[in-house]
């Protein structure tokens, strides 16, 4: 191609290739392309995000402090008090023992007339806290008690009745020192205090899981000493748990244990007995058929109330609670998992986050599915009580038929 002169040849003859020297192989000069316009806000918000990408690896996370959102375990019993003194012919608050370390385990009795022995009222309880980073089980506790107390006092015949023929007891936290090492900021602390040889004090492997500590298989459950599920040294080991049962077995209070939940988090889901899949796999005839049925239906009407399945989780443990109390009582005993946050635990940073709603609409909801799961195990729905009224009039028709059974003996 000719050009018209050198203006035209530096405009449009393209580019050639440049020999490297002593090599024949030819290479194209290929112009750099100019920076997009966002690129000096870019080379800004580097450094910045670096900078934040440092600070979450520092440590920072939630805690139970930095949300904000749940009641101390040094609040409880001036919660408990303040809840009895301003309803004395509802509450009634009992110590039913002391922690490892001392602290106070409170019960919260809830019920017409709380100071008379009823055997014809049958028990509920509603429990919470036995781990200690499941922090919203105790708050759930605390929520069905204060929702018993106000319906009742502002008139609802729903509430009226259920308090007038059932007895309700609420225990917020099973677990007092592992809570109060949480609220110090060991988000991933799951058992109780009592350091046993092999274990470090002050660090997740302290302590007994309380969950482990009851008598239903409790042989079958770890007893690795440093494990986060060990099940210490024989059963009823710790204060927190032979306390809870020594209460049970109080005649002058627990007498008619029908149904009982205990709250837990980390998964979403509804546990009956037998709550290990390996177990209910083997002895689920042990349960009689009947029994079944009632707790299939049970579940699934809690199902409705919280969306959650009804299915066990994948892994098995022994010396529960709940089966316990099912295997003791013959109660309609189980466990309602509340809230699974989702996120991985990779470090002890998620752990707060992972069993704890971290923002206080999410916190709500959780709470309202576990005082609407309470409400329906409360009511003539799940459980057919007859009203005082009813109660005495079987009772004279009764006393009348023994009578005139009597009197056709003896004539």
């Amino acid at each position: 191609m000719r050009y018209r002169n050198s203006l035209q040849r530096a405009t449009l003859r393209p580019t050639s290739p440049q020999r490297a020297p002593g090599n024949h192989l030819h290479a194209m000069v290929i112009p750099w392309p100019a920076p997009p316009a966002f690129f000096p806000l870019l080379r800004l918000l580097v450094p910045f995000l670096l900078f934040w990408l440092m600070l979450a690896a520092s440590g920072w996370a939630y805690t139970f402090q930095n949300t904000g959102l749940y009641q101390s375990y040094n609040n409880l019993s001036a919660w408990a008090n303040t809840l009895q003194s301003q309803n004395p012919n509802l509450v009634r608050v009992v110590q039913y023992g002391t922690s490892y370390q001392g602290n106070p385990l409170l019960a919260v009795n809830i019920t017409v007339d709380p100071a008379a022995d009823n055997p014809n009222k049958p028990e509920f309880l509603f429990a919470g806290g036995i781990h200690a980073r499941e922090v919203i089980g105790s708050e759930a506790a605390l929520k069905i008690a204060e929702n018993l107390v106000n319906g009742y006092r502002n008139g609802d015949p729903l509430y009226q009745n259920m308090l007038s023929t059932r007895d309700v007891w609420i225990i917020p936290q099973q677990n007092p020192d592992g809570r109060l090492a949480v609220e110090a900021g060991r988000s991933d602390h799951r058992k109780n205090m009592h350091l046993y040889p092999g274990q470090i004090a002050n660090h997740v492997t302290c302590g007994v899981d309380l969950n482990r500590n009851y008598p239903h298989l409790w042989n079958l459950a770890s007893d690795y000493v440093p494990h986060e599920t060990y099940r210490g040294p024989s059963v009823l080991s710790e204060p927190e748990a032979y306390s809870l049962w020594n209460l049970l077995h109080d005649q002058s209070k627990f007498s008619n244990l029908l149904a009982s939940v205990d709250f837990h988090s980390g998964a979403t889901t509804i546990l009956t007995p037998w709550s290990s899949p390996t177990d209910y796999a083997q002895h689920q005839n042990q349960i009689p058929l009947a029994v079944r049925n009632k707790f299939a239906s049970l579940a699934a009407a809690l199902q409705q109330k919280t969306g959650f399945p009804t299915d066990r989780l994948t892994y098995d443990y022994y010396g529960t609670e709940s089966d316990s109390l099912f295997e003791e009582f013959d109660s309609y005993s189980m466990t309602i998992e509340l809230y699974n946050g989702g996120n991985p635990l990779y470090n002890v940073d998620d752990y707060f986050q992972y069993f704890n709603p971290v923002d206080a609409a999410a916190r709500d909801a959780t709470v309202k599915k576990a005082v609407d799961s309470a409400l329906y195990l409360l009511s003539d729905a799940a459980f057919a009580v007859p009203e005082p009224a009813t109660l005495v009039l079987l009772a004279a028709a009764g006393l009348i038929l023994l009578a005139l059974v009597r009197r056709r003996r003896n004539p």
